[in-house]
């Protein structure tokens, strides 16, 4: 990454918010599970390559609000933000990340919009700000690559509500899925040619 990027993370304003706590993304508190992995500048975490996931185990949370920033290379970057994930495995790449999938909650980003049936492009469930397969993005909200966003996730009993850059755009009302109320946060490396930025995680916690 480019010098002027990592000064750029060194003189961001303070973001700390009356509530929220911010949680510090360095290689020693995280732990990768899948394919790919992450390199980190600064306060500032990119993804490549994958699948997989770098996933917090420091704190298992259930009600809470997670504000972070997030920042796509190119308009095919695929990425998301896991909720309420389990304990992740490191031993069989292949598999480790897929308990993510199947239990958790995936905040998607993807400007396209894929599905991943037929591979069409401006699927709502699957478009940047979707909660994966389960409750569509209103309308895409982010902003062009390169470029900082930012989403504020409510995650509150089984819902998930989804802002982008102030904006509302998703909402799942929860149901009886089988899905988890309580777990861990993790990040996505899609696969390759996707490098997806993140930075100011911070989160206030309702329970």
């Amino acid at each position: 990454m480019a010098q002027t990027t990592i000064e750029a993370v060194r003189e961001l304003p303070d973001v700390r918010e009356e509530g929220y706590t911010s949680l510090p993304l360095d290689p020693d508190g995280w732990q990768m599970a899948g394919h790919g992995g992450f390199q980190f500048f600064g306060d500032e975490a990119e993804s490549e390559g994958g699948p997989g996931l770098l996933w917090y185990p420091g704190e298992e949370l259930g009600d809470f609000v997670l504000k972070v920033d997030w920042r796509a290379s190119g308009p095919a970057d695929n990425s998301g933000v896991f909720l309420r994930i389990p304990v992740l495995g490191a031993e069989t790449p292949d598999k480790d990340w897929k308990p993510a999938v199947d239990l958790g909650y995936e905040v998607q980003i993807d400007d396209r919009g894929v599905s991943p049936e037929t591979g069409a492009h401006g699927d709502s469930f699957h478009l940047t700000g979707a909660v994966y397969g389960l409750a569509p993005a209103s309308r895409l909200a982010s902003r062009p690559p390169g470029t900082w966003n930012t989403f504020e996730i409510e995650a509150r009993g089984r819902s998930v509500t989804v802002w982008l850059n102030g904006d509302r755009v998703s909402h799942y009302p929860g149901a009886e899925d089988g899905r988890r109320l309580r777990g861990f946060l993790g990040l996505q490396c899609h696969g390759a040619g996707s490098r997806v930025g993140f930075r100011n995680l911070r989160i206030k916690r309702l329970d």
